[in-house]
């Protein structure tokens, strides 16, 4: 009767933490801090503020200088991807400088979006769609300030029907 005890038990928790799992997103068990919220998200948007406007400047507030980035571009939505292209620190903030010489990337940045996915004391996870694609990024706080330390990132999914 014990080990029939045991396994129900078991299988209560199994079931309950299958039902958490089933809505996207895992309910933390602390309390994330709205100043360190607000920060992640400035983060974010001081990365995509350095692409959109080729200003190298906004990468460096945001960056780390650890950064791995990682991507899949795709000429058009009816071709396949490329191969991976990894990027550094230094590449990202050449990029953005390129960027803003050339003037090549859009201005309207009403298509942007930038989410906070998980937040906690040292470590974040978030997602930033726009003009080029869909980024995952992982942030830490260090010195008291967040920075982006891993991205990866591809060009528009297709969409549905193409």
């Amino acid at each position: 009767m014990k080990s029939i005890s045991t396994s129900f038990l078991l299988c209560a928790a199994l079931v309950g933490c299958a039902g958490t799992a089933g809505e996207g997103r895992v309910a933390a068990p602390y309390v994330v801090d709205a100043a360190d919220e607000a920060a992640v998200l400035a983060t974010m948007q001081s990365y995509v503020d350095g692409f959109y406007e080729g200003e190298p400047a906004h990468l460096e507030r945001a960056l780390s200088p650890e950064l791995v980035k990682l991507g899949f571009l795709r000429p058009a939505p009816d071709e396949p991807f490329g191969d991976p292209m990894p990027m550094t620190y230094a590449e990202a903030l050449a990029l953005a400088a390129q960027i803003g010489e050339s003037d090549a990337a859009p201005r309207d940045k009403s298509a942007t979006k930038v989410e906070v996915l998980e937040l906690a004391d040292k470590m974040a996870a978030g997602k930033i769609t726009a003009f080029w694609g869909i980024d995952y990024v992982h942030l830490v706080k260090e010195d008291g300030a967040w920075r982006i330390r891993h991205v990866i990132w591809q060009s528009e999914p297709a969409l549905a029907g193409n």
